[in-house]
């Protein structure tokens, strides 16, 4: 996650205004007001008047920059960090908050040019290092990541996020137990830091400690009871326990605050399956492809929950549809195959059975020697 200086840090960035702009100024310090009490509006209109008065008075463009881009309006807001920086304001952080507002508007490259340029200009610019990393990072460069998270430490030991990101990076490495020390430290610093408390889990889920990782999720619960995706991940290490019932609450949870989320009713699908509760399975399998209509492992769960329903046609008709999406997956045409069986469409079936061998699954060969020898 991108690590965003506060509105009131970048305000302490401003450039004292001159006296012949005094008018001016008084409004960019109205808007400051304004903007730190939350009326954006307000801040938005007196920074206008700024600019009425003073056409070249960078600071009133940097700040209105500031307040358009946490509003979202980025186009805006690059316009009006390009009008100051041509003005030749020259702070670092006019380049980072430009860097932030490319790379949400996908211009990576342009982002890690801003932000090398505010490092050239304050190279003790921790933030600018850790956003840097992120933005490589995004690209797929991790081990530039790494170098620039490192880099954000060692010049501010206490800059919780940049731990963070680091344990995301090592994560994406492989390098669990490493990760896990890094979002250590970040929870140190920042001990409500609830995606710390979250990447954590997932970092302990992947090192098979799965009551560790239950433990830091439901800390990032407590921390935000609103975080789907922290119920739905709960329920998986549940589910790897075993323990269906309470996986469940969690995944029903997950819908509920997020009913477009397609992943939560498919772990509501499968949970039911576990349970051996298949119309409620099938039920929410329909959920999850109704959401998304190419959910090849949708297809592929609500055609084994049919076909043990003895539904053989339907399932034939999902694990079809796999095989559309994903022809190289041997589970589309090991469905297809088991169940044309079913259906007395042997030749067909046990081509299909082949194929699914030929590709690797071996498993198909038990049914292939029962079927069609």
């Amino acid at each position: 996650m991108k690590f965003i200086c506060a509105i009131l840090i970048m305000f302490l960035f401003l450039v004292p205004i001159t006296a012949h702009s005094q008018s001016a100024a008084n409004y960019v310090d109205k808007g400051n007001d304004k903007a730190l009490s939350g009326d954006t509006k307000g801040a938005i209109s007196d920074y206008d008047k700024a600019i009425e008065k003073d056409e070249n008075l960078a600071e009133a463009y940097y700040n209105r920059a500031v307040v358009k881009g946490n509003m979202g309006d980025y186009d805006a807001a690059l316009a009006d960090f390009n009008k100051a920086i041509e003005l030749e304001y020259e702070e670092a952080n006019a380049y980072n908050q430009r860097a932030n507002i490319k790379d949400d508007i996908g211009d990576k490259k342009g982002a890690i040019e801003d932000y090398t340029k505010a490092i050239v200009l304050d190279p003790k610019f921790a933030i600018a290092y850790n956003n840097r990393g992120t933005t490589k990072k995004d690209l797929g460069d991790i081990k530039g990541a790494i170098a620039d998270y490192q880099k954000a430490i060692e010049i501010d030991p206490k800059l919780a996020m940049a731990y963070n990101n680091l344990g995301n990076s090592e994560s994406e490495e492989g390098n669990f137990k490493e990760a896990i020390k890094q979002f250590d430290k970040a929870i140190e610093m920042e001990p409500n830091l609830t995606m710390a408390y979250f990447n954590r889990a997932n970092a302990k889920d992947r090192s098979k400690d799965l009551t560790g990782a239950q433990a830091d999720y439901d800390k990032a619960i407590e921390l935000n009871p609103n975080n789907a995706i922290a119920y739905n991940n709960r329920g998986n290490v549940k589910a790897k326990q075993k323990k269906y019932e309470e996986a469940l609450v969690d995944y029903q949870k997950t819908v509920e605050l997020d009913p477009d989320f397609s992943l939560g009713y498919y772990n509501i699908g499968l949970t039911y399956y576990n349970l051996q509760k298949f119309p409620e399975s099938i039920e929410n399998f329909d959920k999850a492809i109704e959401l998304d209509k190419r959910f090849a492992k949708g297809y592929h769960a609500r055609g084994r929950a049919k076909a043990v329903s003895d539904d053989f046609q339907g399932a034939l008709s999902d694990f079809t549809m796999l095989i559309d999406l994903e022809p190289e997956n041997p589970l589309g045409f090991y469905g297809a195959g088991y169940t044309k069986v079913l259906l007395d469409k042997k030749e067909s079936g046990c081509k299909d059975l082949q194929k699914s061998i030929d590709m690797g699954y071996t498993q198909a060969t038990v049914i292939l020697n029962k079927y069609c020898k």
